[in-house]
């Protein structure tokens, strides 16, 4: 037993240290291995914090991008209140000029009652009371009409100015900007110098910058869309449109009921009536808004039957009125076509500009509109819109490259060995790049009674949906863009190997 105890003891110890050898290999593959994983691990965390960097830089421009859109669309919604404000200016100053002078008297109208009516005071003696009651408004009117006129008009001229800025200065800012979000991603990140003047960006730069224009409505003829916006029937208030009413109001004002004179025959009654119309139009050129208001009286005498004599008329204009609204009558039609289908200053009752006009109001059209409450801002000033008709709602994209060094990536010495043990950095030249893109789309959810399209999928869909229920194309009148990340182009991509991979390394990667 003793002897067999002795062997065991003597078989053990000749096994011992025999595990320690494999061991030993098996640590120095796994320490080899998790070596080259560890930098092949820190390669894989750089390039996707890399494009990370790049699409948070490509997000920050195409923001400022819908920002750019926005502004215009709130700009512009400001600059149309202004117009319509403008136009009901003009309005009020043609109304209570039109309004004093009735009160006041035509001459011709004047002789022709004195010498018709048995009692003329029942037609003067109101007229003059209502020319006394509407004295304080009429000061009052024309002290500040012009003020406002004038200071609406440079509000608008500023944001007019304001949005031209703001548009072309947006431009020039999206490569600093994406550069600093870049660099506050990444301290050693930035944008490629020379990407965004680079030949591989010049198409991509020029259809955004043609993607909208800036447009100068004044002094050209044809259809705009601002103008459209200004003078659709939904944006002006009746006031300004048409004004046509009845004169013949208590106490008696502007009315007559009377008794024949001896001198008409044979004797019965006289009967005064006035109606009166009005409108404000903007002018077919867009250089300002015109108004004129004129009032008819209408006689009916025993002695010489129904009469249409002058009651009174005004006019007012903002905007360069040299050489506009100043022919006779007839010999111009188009003075009295305004844009957008009005015409005859809101008197239809004729189909055809310049015909069938009441005398008062061709009479106010031969004076001309007065002086002009704004004579500088008059006009539909420079705004940015769409080019063309957009047939998609996305905005040009906006691609952006960033790099970093490849010094800068791996903080440990690469093992040697063959080359498959190298840890390839994909670095083109020493510097690692990554390319994003992202652009400003338009939304405006349309009624979706599913739930499954676009107003499905955004937030509080239904407080924003338009009130016809309909789909909104994109505009700089509404201020619904956002921004979303796109898919990088495979000619971008091929542009971007092209232009950094050594020449050699460009040849023979080729399949």
């Amino acid at each position: 037993m003793q002897r067999s105890a002795r062997v065991v003891r003597m078989r053990r110890a000749r096994a011992c240290g025999q595990a320690l050898v494999p061991a030993l290999l098996f640590l120095l593959i796994g320490g080899i291995g998790l070596y080259v994983a560890f930098g092949s691990f820190q390669m894989s965390g750089a390039k996707l914090k890399l494009q990370n960097t790049a699409d948070a830089a490509a997000y920050s421009a195409a923001v400022l991008q819908a920002r750019d859109y926005n502004f215009s669309a709130y700009t512009n919604r400001a600059m149309v209140a202004n117009q319509v404000t403008a136009a009901q200016v003009v309005a009020l100053k043609s109304w209570i000029d039109e309004l004093d002078a009735t009160y006041a008297g035509y001459p011709d109208t004047e002789d022709l009652i004195r010498t018709v009516a048995a009692h003329p005071p029942l037609w003067s003696t109101p007229n003059r009371r209502g020319r006394i009651d509407i004295e304080p408004v009429r000061s009052t009117l024309d002290a500040l009409l012009p003020t406002v006129a004038q200071d609406i008009g440079s509000i608008t001229r500023a944001l007019s100015t304001a949005q031209v800025h703001y548009h072309m200065a947006l431009i020039t800012a999206v490569p600093d900007t994406a550069d600093a979000v870049a660099r506050q991603n990444q301290p050693d990140t930035h944008v490629t110098a020379g990407y965004f003047t680079s030949v591989r960006n010049a198409a991509q730069l020029v259809a955004w910058q043609s993607y909208t224009t800036i447009v100068t409505p004044a002094g050209t003829l044809g259809r705009d869309r601002f103008a459209d916006v200004v003078t659709d029937g939904q944006t002006l208030d009746g006031f300004v449109k048409q004004r046509a009413s009845s004169r013949t109001v208590a106490p008696n004002y502007q009315q007559l009921d009377d008794q024949a004179s001896p001198t008409c025959r044979p004797a019965g009654r006289i009967t005064i009536t006035v109606s009166h119309v009005g409108g404000t139009q903007l002018r077919s050129d867009k250089k300002g808004w015109q108004s004129i208001d004129a009032s008819t009286a209408h006689i009916m005498t025993p002695c010489t039957g129904p009469i249409d004599a002058i009651a009174g008329h005004g006019g007012s204009t903002n905007g360069n009125t040299r050489g506009y609204m100043t022919n006779p009558p007839f010999v111009s039609w188009s003075d009295w076509k305004g844009y957008g289908g009005y015409y005859n200053f809101g008197d239809h009752t004729s189909p055809t500009p310049g015909l069938l006009i009441p005398d008062a109001m061709a009479t106010q059209f031969t004076l001309g509109p007065g002086p002009s409450l704004d004579a500088n801002n008059g006009g539909l000033l420079p705004y940015q819109d769409m080019t063309g008709t957009p047939g998609a709602d996305d905005a040009p994209r906006i691609t952006i490259e960033v790099e970093r060094d490849i010094g800068t990536l791996t903080r440990t010495r690469q093992p040697g060995g063959a080359a498959r043990m190298q840890v390839d950095s994909s670095g083109a030249r020493g510097v690692m790049r990554s390319l994003a893109s992202a652009h400003a789309y338009f939304v405006r959810p349309a009624d979706d009674p599913f739930g499954v399209g676009a107003s499905g999928a955004l937030l509080h869909a239904n407080e924003w949906l338009r009130e016809d229920g309909k789909l909104e194309y994109p505009s700089t009148f509404s201020p619904y863009w956002q921004v979303r990340l796109a898919p990088v182009s495979e000619s971008e991509r091929a542009a971007a190997r092209q232009a950094h991979m050594p020449v050699s390394s460009t040849a023979t990667s080729r399949p």
